[in-house]
């Protein structure tokens, strides 16, 4: 049975990422496959980065890295794709972080109605902003965004069931059927101890921190039926890479952007 390696909600971080990818070194392992479970936009410097390494990566190796979707990709394209009167997502987007790194200084600028760039003050409407923003990444970034639209929301395998939040653990093997798409990317609180379904959930979205009740804990939270690996990186600096081998014992690690080797 092959190993697993699994990262989530890496939230615009890239150098960490890149640190993550050189350390699980997909070349030297064959058998080796790579979960990542989503919110891969939001919150910190490089959310494009951070999507066309994914990309790069699951391209490389055809099979071997299954990406899914969070909350965060899911509400990114839910904007994209709605009404320019809607923008709350832009609201919410502070200093334009996110945005930034899908724009140049010049097309943001432009998308503001400036005709060079500078600060952030526009004339225009929010709508009209909006608007303007939404059309400027989609036309730089068609192809991602195309790419982005095509990821599954959960992956199975023989021993374990791989998704951003987590399903509903009350149907048993039936939760295929019985989960809703948002409980997939949105699932809070998270389920804890054992369950029904015959798997062990591996899961981000939840802040490990959280589950171990401590604030200075961001390690990775395991019980009988879940392993939960969101370390905060947009509080810590540091990905939780987490590795199941084959008969189901796993490792955990922290990394960070300077680290790197094996």
């Amino acid at each position: 049975m092959p190993s697993y390696y699994a990262l989530s909600d890496v939230h615009g971080h890239r150098e960490q990422l890149a640190a993550a990818l050189d350390i699980i070194d997909l070349d030297s392992d064959s058998a080796a496959r790579l979960m990542l479970l989503g919110d891969y936009v939001d919150r910190g410097p490089d959310s494009a980065g951070v999507l066309q390494l994914v990309r790069q990566t699951q391209e490389r190796y055809s099979g071997r890295v299954i990406p899914l979707l969070g909350n965060h990709d899911v509400a990114f394209l839910e904007w994209l794709d709605g009404e320019d009167d809607d923008y709350s997502w832009l609201l919410a987007d502070a200093g334009f972080t996110t945005v930034r790194s899908f724009l140049s200084p010049l097309e943001l600028a432009l998308a503001l109605g400036h005709d060079v760039p500078g600060d952030d003050a526009t004339d225009l409407d929010g709508e009209s902003m909006n608007g303007n923003i939404k059309r400027a990444i989609l036309t730089r970034h068609r192809d991602l965004v195309t790419w982005l639209r095509r990821l599954p929301l959960v992956h199975e395998t023989e021993l374990h069931i791989w998704v951003h939040a987590g399903i509903d653990e009350d149907a048993g093997d039936l939760w295929r059927h019985a989960t809703p798409d948002y409980v997939l990317t949105e699932k809070n609180p998270a389920s804890v101890g054992p369950h029904e379904v015959g798997k062990t959930i591996v899961a981000g979205h939840v802040q490990t921190s959280q589950l171990h009740g401590d604030p200075g804990q961001h390690g990775v939270y395991a019980d009988e039926g879940h392993i939960y690996v969101d370390g905060s990186v947009e509080v810590t600096g540091r990905l939780n890479l987490l590795r199941i081998d084959g008969n189901g014992s796993w490792t955990a690690r922290s990394i960070g952007a300077s680290t790197t080797g094996h």
